[in-house]
């Protein structure tokens, strides 16, 4: 049985278009990795920057959340009280 040029055709166009959808397919899976390993860098330095933050004084630990406090008001535009 040998194939005739039209079906060696329609085989091309599937492989191609087969192809074509794997190659979506693995950048896809590129993107959602790459978002995976962000996401547990994050995760690992919020780890970490607890641990660290747990090894503070109390009085350090206030100075940090203050400061961490005014950055968070200046970026969203409120002013705070000052006693």
């Amino acid at each position: 049985m040998s194939l005739s040029g039209e079906d060696l055709q329609a085989i091309r166009k599937i492989v191609e278009e087969t192809v074509i959808s794997l190659k979506g397919e693995l950048e896809a899976l590129r993107n959602d990795m790459k978002e995976i390993y962000t996401m547990l860098a994050v995760i690992h330095m919020n780890s970490s920057s607890k641990q660290s933050f747990q090894k503070l004084n109390v009085e350090e630990k206030l100075l940090n959340l203050h400061s961490d406090l005014l950055e968070a008001a200046k970026q969203a535009g409120v002013t705070l009280p000052s006693h």
